[in-house]
């Protein structure tokens, strides 16, 4: 049986602080695999325990299992074990591992556990035999799997990264993210929405109640966004009042329901305080590949749809251009 394995305590603190950060302000529901590959890890996987700090498996092994996480939280790393490059968390109801068992190359990640950790394990042999059960899902499952490695990228423990009032991703991370995300869906040949949210009457919240309480008003504004979206979906502070969503894998019509969606639980109640403070977002959309295939375009694309969504009376939601406008 191998020795366990630990990441060193320093590094363990770091990771736990910022998990602890973004737990606080981007908590999100779980993102359950396909129901068939939960329900069959359930019964038939191998249980294990990890520790907090203990490795999973580190970079550059040959993987041999995939696993479901049954409780606790995982960190993904990148790098020397002594200093590591956090690249994301993995939640219940997620899965690691999968990419260098299903495409039959080494880890490209290290895994730990932040805090303790139950999982279940799936090894190849068992993996096909879920394959040989229900063959027609087969495919999209795969590329399912496939996919999760491509979800997020390095994110450093510094503070660049995050917006440090609200939690939210940053412009400085938006801007290389964006670029990603383009050669991802480029990649697996998907297309993805990107949402441009500008709140609405924002800057007399701050000249009538002061900057303290507009301040309120943005960390509750962020919250209650990211509290709705996917654990594969990204929402960024742009600067001031404004932020964008990416949101992978959705259509636009699809990305114009949810963005809808999102509007109407956001304005439902007021941020609680003296007095308290409804909120209201205007938002122009973009999909990928259909609108542009850079970020800037794509970008100015949303931009322009937020000011259709103005002009038509704000709280509103425009997936298509001001009159007199292409989206060339």
């Amino acid at each position: 049986m191998a020795s366990k394995r630990f990441l060193p305590q320093p590094i363990l603190a770091k990771i736990r602080a910022t998990y602890a950060h973004l737990a606080a302000h981007q908590e999100r529901p779980e993102d359950r695999p396909v129901t068939s590959l939960r329900e069959f890890l359930e019964i038939t996987g191998r249980a294990m325990t990890l520790a907090p700090g203990e490795i999973l498996f580190t970079q550059d092994e040959i993987g041999e299992s995939m696993y479901w996480i049954e409780s606790g939280a995982l960190a993904v790393l990148q790098g020397p074990l002594d200093e590591p490059r956090l690249l994301t968390f993995r939640h219940p109801g997620q899965i690691v591992g999968e990419i260098a068992l299903l495409e039959d190359v080494p880890r490209t990640a290290t895994v730990a556990a932040v805090r303790p950790t139950r999982l279940k394990a799936l090894n190849m042999d068992k993996f096909q035999a879920l394959l040989g059960l229900i063959p027609d899902v087969g495919v999209e499952l795969i590329r399912l799997l496939s996919a999760r490695l491509y979800e997020v990228q390095p994110a450093e423990y510094g503070a660049g990264y995050y917006d440090h009032l609200t939690g939210a991703l940053s412009r400085q991370a938006f801007d290389e993210r964006l670029q990603q995300e383009i050669e991802r869906a480029r990649l697996y040949r998907y297309g993805f929405s990107l949402v441009f949210l500008d709140l609405d009457h924002f800057k007399e919240v701050n000249d009538t109640y002061g900057h303290a309480r507009g301040d309120e008003v943005l960390i509750a504004f962020v919250e209650r966004v990211g509290a709705k979206l996917r654990a594969t979906d990204l929402l960024f502070r742009y600067g001031g009042d404004e932020f964008v969503l990416i949101l992978p894998g959705i259509d636009a019509a699809r990305g114009a329901t949810m963005t809808q969606d999102l509007l109407m639980d956001v304005q439902a109640t007021p941020v609680p305080g003296d007095p308290p403070v409804f909120i209201a977002f205007s938002a122009g959309i973009a999909f990928f590949p259909d609108d542009g295939e850079n970020p800037e375009v794509l970008l100015a694309v949303a931009d322009q749809r937020v000011y259709t969504a103005k002009r038509g009376g704000r709280g509103q939601v425009s997936d298509s251009m001001p009159p007199g406008k292409t989206d060339a």
